[in-house]
């Protein structure tokens, strides 16, 4: 192994990149060659800042929604038929429709 794939791997290893079985053959690689774990300390002082624990925030809804406008654009604004039509709003406008159609059913029922 090369001293830019030795560095890599420790470098790797120190961030915890590595899946289990690779992690323990670089373990066992730092434990017989010196000039790698040399490496690895020299990884471990480096991202010594990054190690201890971060706590998740999320950021604030203006953040997203000024990212999604960046990316995307400014979502145009819809008209009463377009939102009336919406995604969103069909469960409702199915709804509102077997209402209808039931008081008119009624009322057929009731006259006739």
């Amino acid at each position: 192994m090369t001293s830019p794939e030795k560095s890599l791997l420790a470098a790797e290893l120190a961030l915890g990149l590595l899946p289990v079985q690779e992690r323990e053959d670089g373990l066992r690689a730092v434990a017989r060659d010196p000039e790698m774990q040399r490496e690895m300390d020299f990884w471990q002082s480096r991202l010594i800042g990054f190690m201890g624990p971060v706590e998740e925030q999320a950021p604030p809804p203006r953040v997203f929604d000024a990212v999604q406008a960046r990316l995307f654009g400014a979502p145009s604004p819809r008209s009463f038929w377009q939102e009336l039509l919406a995604p969103e709003h069909r469960g409702l406008l199915a709804l509102v429709i077997a209402v209808k159609l039931g008081v008119i059913a009624l009322l057929i029922y009731a006259l006739f």
